[in-house]
This record gives C-alpha cells, structure tokens and sequence, in this order.
C-alpha cells in the first residue's frame, strides 16, 4: 500500500541504462512539470534516452526494459 506522499508523486522521467533497466531520475506530482523537465533533458542531455511515465506502483528505482518502463502510461516526446 503506498503512502499519502507516495501517492502524490506518480509521474516521473525514467532513463534507460545500457544494461537494459530503467531507472526513475525524478518524480513529479503533476504531468506537465514532468514534461518540462523532460524537455530540458532532451535539450541538455540529447544522447541519453528518457521518456515520462506515470508510475503507480511506487517502485522508485528500477523497472525492468522488458515491461517498458513499467506497464503504466508512457509517452516518449
């Protein structure tokens, strides 16, 4: 069961690693925050690659490639 302030946060910007794992470099409590700082990465980290995700399940770090990161909504911008 997650907590309140768990609950609060469920979009985040995922990375992909080279070994093929997503890991979650930030959360969010709304979608369009998400989505600002995910431009700035874009801009500023062009070679790396991140997508916005929302994430209910709370794991905070590592979803696995297979399952693309997490089975929740994804939007690759």
């Amino acid at each position: 069961m997650l907590t309140y302030k768990d609950r609060l946060c469920c979009w985040a910007i995922a990375r992909l690693l080279p070994s093929e794992q997503w890991i979650i470099v930030a959360r969010f409590r709304s979608r369009s925050d998400a989505d600002g700082h995910f431009q700035f990465l874009r801009q500023t980290i062009p070679h790396v690659k991140f997508e916005v995700v929302f994430d209910r399940s709370g794991d905070s770090h590592r979803l696995s490639a297979t399952c693309h990161p997490s089975n929740s909504v994804t939007t690759a911008l």
